[in-house]
């Protein structure tokens, strides 16, 4: 509900264009329904090359299992590690922490003319 289609056309637009990072593989586990209504929707602004680096599993961890061997992942997604705690309680405060700092980030920039 938060990605409206302004702010997704620029997240795309930082992937392909702007990251600093090169993308080898993007993999979505257990994505809702309602991610492919999305998918369709974005699908074709993503770019060729982009498009066939992402991957589809669902619920089949043995689809995943295929590029990531289960000893490297938790037993959330079928491995063998301990299960990945994914409540708030632990990475709100780091992320409460690092509140000023990402204020000042965004700070840096053009100023915008009102």
């Amino acid at each position: 509900m938060g990605l409206t289609p302004a702010f997704s056309k620029r997240l795309l637009t930082f992937i392909q264009d702007a990251m600093p990072l090169r993308l080898k593989e993007v993999h979505f586990v257990k994505e809702p329904t309602l991610f492919n209504v999305v998918w369709n929707m974005f699908k074709p602004f993503i770019r060729e090359k982009l498009k066939k680096r992402i991957f589809f599993h669902g619920k089949k961890m043995s689809s995943l299992h295929q590029y990531l061997a289960p000893t490297h992942l938790p037993s959330d997604y079928g491995g063998e590690l301990p299960a990945i705690d994914y409540s708030g309680a632990d990475w709100f405060p780091v992320l409460d922490e690092l509140t000023p700092h990402i204020k000042n980030w965004n700070s840096f920039g053009f100023v915008k003319n009102p």
